[in-house]
């Protein structure tokens, strides 16, 4: 809860003042004089006049809640925060077979994929180190085998990509699998440039840049643009892409008669069509062989695609004065009306 003018509580000692100033200016000229006090000191005090005092406390606290009424507090509801510049970003993912190849990372092994899919909710979210979020952004997602899909559309929901994210796997069957990196790469241009034409997600929305991160681990081998097609679809359009090949050593899951074996592969990314596709958008190619290489180049991205952050918060609040200036009233009646009655001093 806040106050929305605190500045009348300024009012306050004044009021308080004027108060005690009135009940006991009634107090001095009340009384019946005596020729010597010293018989009435010693009478005991009733019940009656140990509470006098109650009335002027009971002005006083209206007083109090009146003047707070007049401060007007507002207890926050809740808030919308209004973004008017960011980078609108397109994630395309890799979730080919071989993604489910495992690396080291410390004394376990991981996916591949899963050390994808958390960088990529660092990257969004921020992380406990150096990344911060990217609460401004349009983000989308896209991932793909053979065939390329929209998980997620370019959206300032970032709860809902992360759901996405988390529930992103590798394809089950082999007629999906496959590596179609220009057909994704395509995919994304033009989601990126459709968002721009319709003015989504809003009128006042300005889009700063448009980039897309592609993340494979291996070489195009189907679909229907090649990976050199769809960098000069996206450099036409103004969108940057920033390639990274997730490579390294790594061991692929192989089950046998005597249980589960892990078997050393190689890298099978592409690296020179990967540097192709930066080099013909104006975007970065990125090499990965390690799990913390992947989050040093979050990292570097997410500084080279700083925008100045433009957006307004909006609040909503319960108006709460009503019931301060109801109580205040309730105990000033109270106090003037038993200083009048029932604990009226008499003369």
């Amino acid at each position: 809860m806040n106050f929305e003018s605190p500045w009348a509580f300024s009012f306050l000692p004044v009021i308080i003042l004027i108060l005690f100033l009135a009940v006991s200016g009634k107090k001095r000229r009340q009384g019946l004089k005596f020729a010597s006090s010293f018989p009435v000191s010693l009478g005991i005090k009733s019940v009656r006049q140990r509470l006098l005092f109650v009335p002027l406390m009971l002005m006083l606290l209206g007083a109090v809640f009146l003047v707070a009424a007049l401060a007007r507090p507002r207890e926050r509801l809740d808030e919308s925060r209004k973004v008017t510049k960011g980078v609108a970003i397109e994630f395309v993912i890799d979730r080919s077979s071989s993604m489910s190849a495992e690396i080291e990372v410390g004394s376990k092994l991981v996916r591949r994929l899963d050390i994808v899919k958390q960088n990529l909710l660092d990257f969004i979210n921020g992380n406990d180190r150096d990344l911060t979020g990217r609460p401004d952004d349009l983000i989308g997602l896209i991932a793909f085998a053979r065939y390329a899909d929209t998980l997620s559309p370019l959206s300032l929901s970032h709860d809902v990509i992360s759901d996405f994210t988390e529930n992103l796997e590798i394809v089950t069957t082999k007629e999906e699998d496959g590596t179609s990196i220009g057909d994704a790469l395509a995919l994304a241009a033009a989601r990126l440039k459709s968002v721009d034409s319709n003015n989504n997600p809003g009128k006042g929305y300005e889009i700063s840049s448009r980039i897309i991160i592609l993340l494979t681990d291996g070489e195009n081998n189907a679909g229907r643009y090649s990976p050199r097609e769809a960098a000069e679809l996206a450099a036409g359009w103004g969108i940057k892409v920033y390639s990274i090949g997730f490579g390294g050593t790594a061991y692929y899951p192989v089950n046998g008669l005597f249980g589960t074996k892990r078997v050393p592969v190689g890298s099978a990314v592409d690296a020179e069509t990967l540097k192709g596709i930066a080099e013909i958008t104006g975007g970065a190619y990125f090499q990965a062989d390690t799990a913390e290489d992947l989050s040093k180049v979050y990292e570097v991205i997410d500084e080279m695609e700083k925008t100045e952050i433009i957006s307004t918060t909006e609040y909503k609040y319960k108006e709460l004065f009503v019931i301060y200036a109801i109580i205040g009233l309730l105990l000033l009646a109270a106090g003037v009306i038993l200083d009048s009655t029932v604990l009226r001093r008499l003369p």
